[in-house]
């Protein structure tokens, strides 16, 4: 069974970020103080009873707005894409109405309950450790469903799901989208009404998305040449792997190595 939990702790530091990049999805759940925080250029403000998701996918910075700030932060594998249950898809869709900050504040002693316990069974050495910790989890996310007006797929939405699971785990090969269509049964413009309803993204961006995921992580953690990244992720050329990334992230492939590295 995958450990789908990486990591789980509790902060009181001070500091404000940059944008900055983790090969996790991440939940942030505050105690105290407010927070101003930048997901791929838009700017939400957070406070005290108040939950935000961060996707792999998603770049983000915050800027602390006050002079205590105290919060839970929970770090998730990449891996959740596998997990059969509708509530992970919480972590990565984004259809339209949907806000990255949640209000929990009704049951801020429950979220703030279960991030205790996963914190506990994290650095313990429980029997079923790994399965507790999903059990936790899951729960953690149903109580976010219930703070939002967000419905968990229907059977119309399983396809978006499948494709979603293929992209990520099979990013480097080459995709079309009437291939994807014709490969599940349905329309070209059934297949990509249904997916932005879902994913809140076209099946082409999620692609790209993905792969830049993984280029990422692999600037970040390995010392493989940029035209090896190229072949690994399934980008066309060096040149346009270049343009894409510098256009998302702001710097260079190259220039983002360094900062990472710098960073670590």
């Amino acid at each position: 069974m995958e450990n789908i939990l990486q990591t789980v702790y509790y902060s009181r530091e001070m500091l404000t970020n940059s944008p900055h990049f983790h090969d996790c999805h991440q939940i942030v759940f505050i105690l105290k103080g407010s927070v101003e925080f930048c997901i791929n250029g838009k700017v939400l403000q957070a406070r005290a009873g108040d939950l935000a998701l961060f996707s792999r996918y998603e770049n983000h910075s915050f800027r602390i707005l006050s002079t205590e700030y105290e919060r839970y932060i929970l770090q998730l594998s990449p891996g959740i894409v596998n997990q059969q249950s509708p509530v992970y898809s919480l972590l990565t869709d984004r259809p339209d109405g949907f806000c990255p900050v949640i209000d929990v504040s009704a049951f801020s002693p429950q979220v703030e309950g279960l991030f205790r316990q996963l914190q506990q069974e994290h650095s313990g050495q429980n029997r079923l450790k790994g399965q507790m910790e999903q059990l936790l989890i899951e729960q953690l996310l149903i109580t976010l469903y219930r703070c939002t007006n967000l419905k968990l797929r229907d059977g119309g939405s399983d396809i978006v799901l499948e494709i979603k699971r293929r992209l990520e785990n099979r990013f480097s090969e080459p995709y079309t989208l009437e291939q994807l269509a014709h490969s599940h049964g349905i329309s070209v413009s059934s297949l990509a009404h249904r997916f932005r309803a879902v994913t809140g993204t076209s099946v082409m961006d999620f692609l790209q998305a993905c792969r830049m995921a993984h280029a990422k992580r692999l600037l970040a953690e390995t010392d493989s040449s940029i035209g090896r990244i190229v072949e690994q992720c399934g980008f066309s050329d060096s040149s346009n792997f270049s343009r894409a990334f510098k256009a998302q992230n702001g710097l260079t492939p190259s220039a983002f190595r360094r900062r990472h590295r710098q960073a670590t």
